[in-house]
C-alpha cells in the first residue's frame, strides 16, 4: 500500500502546528488537518489570548526556528511570586538564581500562530487541508485510512480518504481522533471557569508573574507587555459569568479584593472571555497507528501554566523518536511501528503524570474552604520558601528543564548557549 502522507496530524492549533514543523525537520511528509480555515482568527477576544511559555519551550522553539519571530513581542517572566489570600506565606523565584534571562515568557497566541503559519507555508513537506473535518478511520497493517470532509458549507462538503502511516490526534480535550482510536479517558470537572482578560497595573510589574491562591481558585497576573498584564482568574461558574459581564468598576473592585494591592490598582483594558476547567486524562496516549498529544491526551487546569508546555514536549519528543527510528531502520522505516510508539509513550509518561498530578494537587489543596486548611497552606508556602532544594526542583520542572531523556541533552546544551 502506498501512503498519501507519512503522518496525518488532526488539529491545526499551536500543538498540532508545532508537531508538523518538528516532524518536517525529520524529513517526513506531514498533512495538517484543521476543521476551520487555517489562518489567524479575526475575533478580538481570541486575538487577545496569551500563553505562558516555560524557558524550556523557548529553547525548543529556537530549535524549530520560531523564536526569533515570537520573542520580540513576548514578555519575559523574570520573577515568580506565589501567595495565598489572607496569609503571610509566600514563595519567590528569580531567574538570576538559575543564570537564565527569564523563567519563562508570556507570548501572544496570534504571534505564535503567525510564526508557525509562515514556516508551514514555506515547508514543502507539509500539506495543509483546511477547512477539513475528521470523520473516521480504519487501520490496516500498512497504514491508517482517514475519512475527511472538506469545505465549510455543510451541504457542499465532499468526502475524501487519506492514507497515512500514523495519525496524531491534536484536536483538543474532546478529541474525535481519541474516540475513533477507541481510547478511553477520565474527566474530572473542577466546577470552575477561567476568566481571561488584560489589565493595566498602577505600579510597574517589573517582569514579575503573580500567582495568588484564593478559596475560589488561583489568580494569575502575568507580564504581557511593559505596561500591561495578562489576567487568568479562576472562579465558580456563576461568579465567572457575572464578572464576565460586570461593569468595569465592579470587576476591578472584585479583583482587588481577591488579588490585593501589590501592583496598585488593576484597570481592565481588554475584552473578557471564559472557559470551563476540567482535567481529562487518557487511559493511554497510543493505539494502533495512532498517537495523542496535547489536550487530546491530557487536558489540565491552567494553574502553574503547564498545559501547552507539556504539549510541546510531547511533540518534540515524538519527532525525536521518529528521527531516531528512521535513522536506525532507513528503508524499512514505519512511522506507525508499535514498538517505537510504545517507547515514546513510556518516555513521556513520567513527565505527563508528574505535571498532571502537580497541577491537580495545587488546585485541590488551595481551592477549597475546609476549616483549618488555610493555616496548613500558609505553613506549606513558608516551608517551601525556606527549602531551597525543593523550591529549585519545582522551579526547574516548571521551566521545562527536567524532561524526557530524548530531549534532556539537547536542552542542557542549548540553554547554556543562550
Amino acid at each position: 500500500m502506498s501512503l498519501d502522507t507519512d503522518i496525518a496530524v488532526v488539529g491545526g492549533g499551536l500543538a498540532g502546528a508545532s508537531l508538523a514543523l518538528a516532524v518536517a525537520e525529520v524529513g517526513l511528509s506531514v498533512t495538517l488537518i484543521e476543521a476551520k480555515p487555517f489562518a489567524v482568527p479575526d475575533d478580538p477576544a481570541v486575538r487577545e489570548r496569551t500563553t505562558a511559555l516555560s524557558f524550556g519551550t523557548r529553547v525548543l522553539f529556537e530549535r524549530l526556528g520560531l523564536w526569533s519571530a515570537i520573542g520580540d513581542s513576548a514578555a519575559p517572566i523574570e520573577r515568580l511570586h506565589v501567595s495565598q489570600k489572607a496569609s503571610l506565606g509566600r514563595v519567590t523565584v528569580d531567574a538570576g538564581e538559575y543564570d537564565l534571562p527569564a523563567l519563562g515568557y508570556v507570548a501572544s497566541n496570534t504571534a505564535m500562530l503567525e510564526a508557525m503559519l509562515r514556516r508551514i507555508e514555506a515547508e514543502p513537506s507539509i500539506a495543509v487541508m483546511a477547512p477539513a473535518s475528521f470523520e473516521s478511520l480504519e487501520t490496516t497493517e500498512q497504514g491508517v485510512d482517514l475519512t475527511l470532509r472538506e469545505g465549510e458549507e455543510a451541504n457542499s462538503r465532499e468526502t475524501r480518504t487519506l492514507t497515512a502511516g500514523l495519525i496524531v490526534g491534536a484536536d483538543g480535550a474532546g478529541s474525535a481522533v481519541r474516540q475513533a482510536l477507541g481510547i478511553g479517558a477520565k474527566r474530572d470537572d473542577y466546577k470552575q471557569r477561567a476568566l481571561i482578560s488584560t489589565v493595566t497595573p498602577e505600579c510597574p510589574h517589573g517582569g514579575t508573574a503573580f500567582e495568588r491562591f484564593t478559596p475560589d481558585g488561583p489568580i494569575a497576573v502575568l507580564p504581557r507587555s511593559e505596561s500591561t498584564c495578562a489576567l487568568v482568574w479562576t472562579l465558580p461558574p456563576e461568579r465567572a459569568h457575572k464578572m464576565e459581564t460586570a461593569e468595569s468598576v465592579e470587576f476591578e473592585a472584585a479583583l482587588a479584593e481577591q488579588f490585593g494591592t501589590r501592583l496598585g490598582k488593576l484597570r481592565l483594558t481588554g475584552p473578557r472571555g471564559s472557559y470551563p476547567l476540567a482535567r481529562t486524562l487518557c487511559d493511554t496516549t497510543v493505539a494502533r497507528r495512532g498517537v495523542l498529544i496535547g489536550n487530546a491526551g491530557h487536558s489540565l487546569h491552567p494553574a502553574a501554566a503547564q498545559g501547552f508546555n507539556l504539549a510541546v514536549r510531547d511533540a518534540l519528543t515524538l519527532a525525536a523518536t521518529l528521527a531516531e527510528h528512521k535513522h536506525l531502520y532507513s528503508n524499512e522505516f514505519d512511522p506507525g511501528d508499535p514498538d517505537m510508539l510504545g517507547a515514546w509513550a513510556e518516555a513521556r509518561q513520567p513527565d505527563q503524570q508528574r505535571i498532571a498530578n502537580f497541577t491537580d494537587l495545587i488546585v485541590r489543596t488551595f481551592s477549597n474552604r475546609l476549616p483549618g486548611l488555610s493555616a496548613i497552606r500558609a505553613a506549606a508556602l513558608i516551608g517551601l520558601s525556606l527549602s531551597p532544594t525543593t523550591r529549585h526542583d519545582i522551579a526547574r520542572r516548571s521551566m521545562g528543564l527536567a524532561l524526557a531523556p530524548a530531549l534532556d541533552d539537547m536542552l542542557q546544551t542549548e540553554s547554556r548557549c543562550v
